[in-house]
């Protein structure tokens, strides 16, 4: 056993880092790699494989494009991670091995994945960046090992040469640290003497150098584009300074690991084990918990997993009007809208229908609520300026399929089709994209589809009308007129103007809800009912409404504790906290608070 123990430790670590980095993406983050996927959509087509490699890194952003495809499956997408950030701890190690690095410092070669994976919690680095970091790896060990077999220098001039110029074509801006470590291994631990002290290095610099510059003028990119990466980084901006250290910590640690003293094997280990976990300490510096909520949230609407969202909400309210809208969704799909809607916090209209930003995320979940409300158009433009958002001016496979949808549910087949045959080019959404090419050849079954004869029931086809996101309640009344059994239109139409604080649009509203088919009167309407009947009346018995007597205990009493101005803190716990009253009067008021203390500031 421990002869097995001092032959495999090394590859044994390296199994155990790379099941620890499975872990992490195919469970708690599995949420990130479906963000990834969904704004793409990689064609196995010639003419796609052309245009991405027609571009500097273009081979690079093609295998991450390649790769990204199999986040559909979260499980295929964390494996895939796990097997690159296996191959960069290893190919650092070869590397260091072949530099003369002792078997003690392995644990060093750990410090560039990890430093890697606090650099991926900004989510819109590209898979390109990882295949080009691994990319360069190979290549410095290559020249490692032809260095040997082929030590002069007309192979050395030939790789310069003609290697250099590929690695750029291929894979970006890492040939500036490809360049970097042949200068170093050569020149440093090799000492070269004569002509290579002096030409090579400039040949070297002058081939890297000019590559790029020369490039500008076959691409349409700005030049300062070029030096740090078409396709590393999804947004087209300067990188962030986490990028330039990870290239640094790949160029720079096998070398810095093949120059470390000789030392006990015992003190070695241990003063790099506590290195290697003080690096760790980056993974909680680069994944913001705010921003993969957001994503974990999207997630589970994508994903349809209705009761996780709510789960999720009881453990942590959510704060942002993406979020609260993707539990107030989960609410609506699960039945319980209209009971436990202030159960969560609630940040006015914006709760149920976020406001329009034009970016490539937040128009996502609210072009899904409207789907489901059956506001077609709506969805369709919100999933269209989301993708046509997106910054490095990528399809998106996700947003296409639900365009196509609409396009279906609205019989613009023609259209729909067009989007389909591209679908069917794709490795996911192909068996999809074909069945929905076959459905839409018969308008009759279309009609009688379960998804597209809903979609057309709720939908608002009786005239034109001018969409204003200003006045919900007035395009989901619309909808309620144009179906009267559409239960989410009538349900979101009564939240709205709940949340906007309209008590008498609510009354005034209220009475439609005869259509729906309620078996009992929800529980928040129930609250507003008698809140608002015990301002006109004296005695409760007489109230013309189905009311439940606890609902009735806990208004009743809410009233009287806020008319007594008792503790805030009673008021602020359950069950009162959970009362429509309390959200009417006290949120409100909190808001006027706040406003009085920002005036102070200000004046």
């Amino acid at each position: 056993m421990k002869t097995l123990i001092r032959k495999y430790w090394k590859l044994g670590l390296s199994l155990v880092f790379a099941l620890a980095v499975y872990w992490f993406w195919a469970f708690p983050y599995r949420s990130v790699l479906s963000f990834q996927e969904q704004y793409q959509m990689f064609l196995t087509t010639g003419d796609y494989f052309a245009e991405r490699v027609a571009v500097p890194g273009g081979l690079a952003s093609y295998i991450g494009e390649f790769l990204t495809q199999f986040y559909y499956l979260p499980t295929i997408g964390a494996i895939s991670l796990a097997l690159l950030f296996l191959a960069i701890q290893r190919l650092t190690w070869r590397v260091a091995q072949t530099n003369g690095a002792e078997d003690c410092w392995y644990l060093i070669s750990f410090i560039p994945p990890v430093v890697l994976w606090a650099y991926m919690g900004d989510e819109n680095v590209m898979l390109a960046f990882i295949v080009s970091m691994v990319a360069l790896l190979l290549s410095m060990l290559c020249h490692d090992v032809i260095s040997r077999k082929a030590d002069n220098t007309l192979s050395l001039v030939i790789r310069i040469l003609f290697g250099l110029p590929l690695f750029y074509w291929f894979f970006g801006p890492a040939v500036i640290l490809l360049m970097i470590y042949i200068l170093v291994r050569e020149f440093t631990t090799l000492k070269g003497k004569g002509i290579q002290q002096n030409l090579i290095p400039a040949l070297a610099i002058a081939v890297t150098f000019c590559c790029i510059n020369l490039s500008a003028t076959f691409v349409q990119y700005p030049i300062v584009r070029l030096y740090c990466g078409l396709e590393y980084h999804r947004y087209p901006v300067y990188p962030a300074l986490m990028q330039y250290i990870v290239m640094a910590t790949i160029v720079l640690t096998p070398l810095v690991m093949a120059r470390l003293p000789k030392t006990g094997k015992a003190f070695a280990i241990n003063a790099v084990a506590l290195a290697v976990f003080g690096f760790a300490s980056f993974l909680t510096m680069g994944f913001d918990q705010l921003k993969y909520e957001l994503i974990d949230y999207e997630f589970l609407v994508r994903t349809e997993k209705w009761d996780k969202i709510i789960a999720m909400a009881e453990e942590r309210q959510p704060s942002t009007p993406q979020e609260v809208a993707s539990v107030n969704l989960a609410l609506s799909q699960t039945g319980q809208l209209c009971d436990r809607l202030f159960e969560f916090y609630q940040n006015g209209g914006e709760g149920l229908f976020p406001k329009f930003r034009r970016d490539m995320f937040s128009p996502v979940t609210t072009a899904e609520v409207f789907f489901r409300l059956g506001m077609i158009n709506d969805a369709e433009r919100y999933m269209f300026e989301a993708q046509e958002a997106i910054p490095n001016y990528r399809k998106s496979g996700r947003l296409t399929k639900r365009i196509v949808e609409c396009e279906i549910a609205n019989g613009n087949f023609a259209v729909a089709a067009t989007y389909l045959r591209r679908l069917q080019n794709t490795l996911f959404y192909k068996p999809w994209a074909t069945r929905m090419l076959q459905l839409i050849k018969n308008p009759e079954a279309v009609a009688e589809h379960p998804l597209f004869k809903k979609l057309r029931a709720n939908r608002y086809t009786k005239e034109d009308y001018l969409f204003s996101d200003m006045e919900m309640d007035q395009m989901t009344g619309l909808l309620f007129t144009c179906n009267n059994k559409n239960r989410m239109a009538y349900e979101y139409l009564m939240c709205y103007v709940l949340l906007e604080r309209d008590i008498v649009k609510f009354m005034k509203y209220y009475p439609l809800g005869q259509y729906v088919g309620y078996d009992r009167i929800p529980r928040v309407f129930q609250q507003v009912i008698i809140g608002t009947w015990m301002q006109e009346h004296n005695d409760l018995r007489s109230m013309p409404y189905s009311v439940d007597a606890q609902t009735v205990n806990e208004t009743v009493e809410f009233v009287r504790l806020y008319m007594s101005k008792g503790n805030r803190q009673q008021l602020d716990a359950p069950p009162y906290c959970y009362n429509a009253w309390h959200y009417i009067m006290l949120s409100e008021l909190g808001k006027e608070e706040k406003k009085k203390e920002v005036a102070k500031e200000i004046y």
